[in-house]
């Protein structure tokens, strides 16, 4: 049975369905091979709903009906659509398993953590998605962290010019150039080792002071006036910065209304952080007691 487009589609959907990190690796190897040849060799009728044999392994109606079911979840609304890539998916499943059992794969203690940790991501998104919709966000929970957001943010933005160099000496000497009238973006561009902005000419358009990670730089420049250069230079874990303040701005937080999409997201962030940190805290974690030696076993 050839794949069509369509059911390509559908499996690119699929990719949304849990299983272990192995088997999503081997996934990507053989699904053309396994779907256009394998399946190929099925001789029960293609939209039958009908138990059928992957190499003697029986796939029942029940394992079809529950993936179909899956799939409609996902967004795949056509029932033919649905019943070849279920079927598809679980002759696959079958092959997969089988070749695993030959190799010994599930005894290899790599793959056994790969899909112990799956299955504790697979289960923590489940738990938080119950949890999420067991316990709706209101209005005034997205309002609140509206609050909370607009306490932490600072709305000021800086635009500068930097020239980024290894050593204090050069550092100096670019600013004494500079003093003299050499151009900026020259220089920057000549010697600047900071390559993310040397082709600009050592610019960094306007960014709120708050993503600026690099220590001290966004407030020293802040302390500029419009178009100032910084006297000395300014040292960081990179080296020695040449600072120019070519402009700065205060941009207010957005509305509510206008932020309601990105809070949405935010609240629904941290319900979940908050549901995992309370598992963890209520949880019972203790050393186990050593097992008790058995006397009699000395008679032995």
């Amino acid at each position: 049975m050839a794949v069509n487009s369509g059911e390509e589609s559908v499996l690119k959907k699929l990719n949304k369905r849990p299983s272990s990190h192995f088997l999503d690796e081997l996934n990507l190897i053989m699904k053309k091979l396994l779907l256009a040849t394998a399946l190929a060799a099925l001789t029960a009728p293609v939209f039958a709903q009908t138990a059928f044999t992957v190499n003697g392994q029986t796939v029942s109606v029940a394992e079809q009906k529950e993936l179909m079911k899956v799939l409609a979840d996902r967004g795949v609304k056509d029932q033919k659509q649905q019943l070849e890539a279920a079927r598809s998916i679980l002759a696959q499943e079958k092959l997969i398993e089988e070749a695993a059992k030959k190799a010994n794969i599930a005894q290899d203690p790599a793959v056994k953590a790969l899909i112990a940790e799956r299955k504790t991501e697979i289960y923590s998104a489940e738990l938080v998605r119950k949890n999420a919709a067991a316990h709706p966000l209101t209005d005034a929970d997205l309002k609140k962290t509206y609050e909370e957001v607009k306490k932490q943010y600072d709305p000021n933005e800086i635009k500068v010019r930097h020239i980024l160099v290894k050593t204090e000496q050069e550092a100096k000497d670019i600013i004494k150039s500079l003093n003299a009238g050499g151009d900026f973006a020259a220089i920057a561009k000549e010697k600047s080792l900071d390559q993310g902005t040397a082709a600009q000419g050592g610019e960094i358009p306007f960014t709120n002071i708050r993503r600026i990670a690099i220590p001290g730089f966004a407030e020293t420049a802040m302390a500029l006036n419009k178009g100032s250069l910084l006297p000395v230079p300014f040292h960081s874990a990179l080296g020695y910065h040449v600072i120019q303040l070519q402009d700065k701005r205060e941009v207010p937080l957005p509305s509510f209304d206008a932020l309601k999409p990105q809070i949405q997201n935010l609240a629904a962030q941290r319900q979940a952080q908050q549901y995992m940190a309370d598992l963890m805290r209520n949880a019972k974690i203790a050393e186990a007691a050593p097992a008790k030696k058995n006397l009699l076993s000395n008679f032995h």
